[in-house]
């Protein structure tokens, strides 16, 4: 859960910021639950809409208040972080936000025909 100060945070930050802190996250929380490569497509697909090219990583050190932030959003489940993300996506544009729905739904799709843990973190 996110409090006050780091929902204000993500709302404040330049949408470009906002992707490079938030997307690698969800990345590797999607990818621990699917790897195929539909799903890393779909990732992809975020990722560019978003206007990160591909296999970027930002090579400043996060002050203090962002690393609080990165350790917030890795412990949340995926599902909560998929909440957020879905959330604060009006600043990236609807061809994001279609992505995003696409692979919510893929995701739910798998869970639909996975075992019980993977279920409870989408449905």
């Amino acid at each position: 859960h996110l409090d006050k100060r780091h929902r204000e945070m993500l709302r404040s930050m330049p949408p470009l910021e906002w992707a490079a802190l938030v997307l690698p996250i969800l990345q590797k929380k999607v990818e621990a639950v699917d790897d195929s490569l539909v799903t890393r497509a779909m990732l992809g697909d975020i990722t560019a809409h978003c206007g990160i090219p591909h296999g970027s990583v930002s090579s400043s050190m996060p002050q203090r208040s962002q690393r609080m932030l990165i350790l917030t959003l890795r412990s949340m489940s995926l599902k909560s972080l998929l909440s957020v993300v879905q959330h604060d996506l009006s600043q990236h544009g609807h061809q994001v936000e279609e992505a995003v729905d696409a692979l919510l739904l893929h995701l739910r799709r798998l869970a639909g025909h996975a075992v019980e843990p993977l279920a409870q973190l989408l449905l």
